[in-house]
């Protein structure tokens, strides 16, 4: 290659890695398929292990200031149900809820002792289909949450 090619490439090259997407590191990093629920009610689906169990379909809710399990799977794991219950907020207003530590999965995403409130999700599940929870605010806080819809993934990201 002559000098002239490789001072025509160099620039070309740097150009087109400047404009590549940004890739996420894999180690502060996680991205899970999605689904809405309907087209009339666009839940966003994810896959979620709890205490090492699962996938179970939550729904994704970033206005929820809780992670919620709903009361038939808290009850299948035999999550220990706390003395003092949990107060929350959400799409349907506040809540008052038994309250559990769970271990909560996302991906490559695991994060022990989150405080969970145990709900009864039926109203949820008539209107969605078969839910087993709500991944809320105390446990997405620490990342940057990307919902991309077109690409059909949620990613989480370590700022």
């Amino acid at each position: 290659m002559t000098l002239l090619a490789k001072l025509v490439a160099f620039p070309l090259a740097v150009a087109l890695c400047a404009a590549a997407p940004r890739v996420a590191d894999p180690s502060t990093s996680t991205c899970v398929p999605t689904r809405l629920a309907t087209t009339d009610l666009p839940l966003v689906l994810v896959k979620v292990r709890v205490n090492g169990n699962g996938p179970y379909t939550f729904f994704v809710d970033t206005g929820a200031t809780l992670t919620v399990i709903g009361a038939p799977l808290a009850r299948a794991l035999h999550l220990p149900v706390l003395d003092a219950p949990v107060r929350g907020l959400g799409a349907g207003g506040r809540f008052s809820a038994r309250a559990s530590f769970a271990t909560v999965s996302l991906g490559e995403v695991s994060r022990d002792r989150v405080v969970v409130g145990i709900v009864d999700l039926a109203q949820i599940r008539s209107a969605v289909g078969p839910v087993d929870g709500v991944i809320g605010y105390n446990f997405l806080k620490p990342y940057r949450v990307v919902i991309d819809y077109p690409g059909r993934q949620l990613c989480l990201e370590t700022p």
